[in-house]
């Protein structure tokens, strides 16, 4: 068992430069800006070339092991670093590479730098340096201006004068529909009524809303203690159905229909009597006695 896991590690050993990185293939070089002046700083605070990478896929793409280039004839020019987290791009996002001849700066710093005077051609290939997964050639253009697509991971180029580093491509100056909707509203009267409009016409659905579901509920709480008494009455019933109860529940009609009862009326009668005499305002029956005078 051990020299067959020894086997089996030995050929995954052997076969991971020819593997190729998970949806590495989808990640597209989206902009590139050669002649840095006045623009993206990198973690130093330098103002150096850089290189976009854009995930054009909707799921991670993981780019370690991939590889950068400058020069067709040297795919493995740098290779990106392993182990680093940050090598796996979440879906439509973007990574920037710093191409500052100072790999030893980290993860994201290459080994090679581009040429503002020349035309550039970048190579990304996969983690088998053999495999081309996307290139492009940048043109001599303008200081603080880049090459790029129009729309993020899209076929065509052009001179993008607004960098969108780390960002989409395409960008909008201004709303259309925001714009037009002000030139007819130009005193907000038609924003104010429609946002009334919409404030009185939610209180008044939550308003029917809360009336309709309280007297639902009302009516389920009644029917349900209606059932549950009538279940109850009738499980007392069906428990303690005997002859005795019976013949007491058909007493009772009788004596009623007859008028029949055990308890007769009775009429108290307390009289009045006068006396000359009480022993309750008798003197000699007080509590104290009157002194005798010497």
């Amino acid at each position: 068992m051990k020299i067959k896991i020894s086997i089996l590690f030995l050929l995954l050993l052997l076969a991971a430069p020819f593997m190729n990185s998970p949806n590495a293939e989808k990640v597209k070089i989206n902009e590139v800006l050669v002649n840095n002046q006045d623009g993206y700083v990198d973690e130093y605070g330098q103002k150096v070339p850089w290189i976009e990478l854009f995930n054009n896929s909707f799921n991670n793409a993981n780019i370690e092991g991939c590889y950068l280039s400058i020069d067709i004839n040297n795919p493995k020019m740098y290779k990106i670093p392993k182990g680093d987290i940050a090598t796996d791009i979440e879906k439509r996002q973007h990574v920037i590479f710093f191409a500052d001849g100072k790999e030893q700066r980290g993860t994201f710093h290459t080994n090679f730098t581009l040429n503002p005077d020349t035309e550039n051609t970048v190579f990304f290939f996969d983690a088998n340096g053999k495999n081309l997964i996307d290139s492009v050639t940048i043109p001599v253009i303008a200081a603080d201006q880049s090459w790029g697509r129009p729309v993020d991971g899209g076929s065509e180029w052009k001179l993008m004068t607004r960098v969108t580093p780390k960002a989409n491509n395409m960008t909008l100056d201004k709303n259309i529909k925001a714009d037009k909707f002000a030139d007819q509203d130009k005193f907000g009267i038609g924003m104010s009524i429609t946002a009334m409009g919409v404030v009185f016409m939610v209180l008044i659905l939550l308003y029917v809303f809360f009336k309709v579901f309280t007297r639902v509920s009302v009516k389920l709480s009644a029917r349900r203690v209606a059932k549950i008494n009538g279940e109850e009455v009738k499980n007392m019933i069906m428990k303690e159905d005997t002859g005795e109860i019976h013949a007491a529940i058909s007493m009772a009609l009788y004596e009623l229909g007859n008028d029949a009862h055990d308890i007769e009326n009775m009429v108290l009668t307390i009289s009045r009597t006068r006396r000359t005499y009480s022993p309750w305002s008798s003197k000699i029956y007080g509590l104290r006695q009157t002194p005798d005078k010497k």
